[in-house]
């Protein structure tokens, strides 16, 4: 058995689609750009093998950050975008910073390409969404949306 409503309306759409992007925004600012990816960066949570002294002069053992000087997450708050079209909403990042050789060396970390031996990878949480379903930063969304709807 199955059944259908047909002919309901939504009164003043609009209000519910400011409040749902201003959710996502807050979302997109606080708990990813402010919380999340400074937690992927700043944690000591990424294993690494051996041990190296970084360009701050700082060592680094098996477990450690990728912050290092701070450059690679600094370019990622700095290019932080939220973009709002007629039926959809983003937010971005460009995580550019260059290495000595002055090449973007995001890749290299995330995947793990050249003298990066393990992939370090601080977006998969949200790119993948397998991963994404049982994160917190999806809950983090969720009680945004709840909060802005009421």
């Amino acid at each position: 058995m199955s059944g259908v409503i047909v002919g309901g309306q939504l009164i003043n759409p609009e209000n519910i689609v400011n409040k749902l992007a201003q959710a996502f925004g807050l979302w997109a600012n606080e708990d990813l750009n402010d919380g999340f990816f400074e937690d992927q960066f700043k944690e000591d949570k990424w294993e690494y093998p051996g041990y190296t002294r970084r360009k701050s002069g700082e060592p680094a053992g098996t477990v450690r950050n990728i912050y290092d000087l701070g450059e690679l997450y600094d370019s990622g708050k700095q290019t932080f975008r939220i973009t709002q079209g007629a039926n959809d909403i983003s937010a971005s990042w460009n995580w550019n910073a260059k290495n000595s050789s002055d090449r973007a060396y995001a890749l290299y970390v995330h995947e793990g390409i050249g003298t990066n031996l393990e992939a370090r990878p601080w977006t998969d949480e949200l790119y993948y969404p397998q991963k994404f379903a049982n994160s917190s930063v999806r809950l983090a969304l969720k009680r945004r949306i709840k909060a802005a709807l009421g």
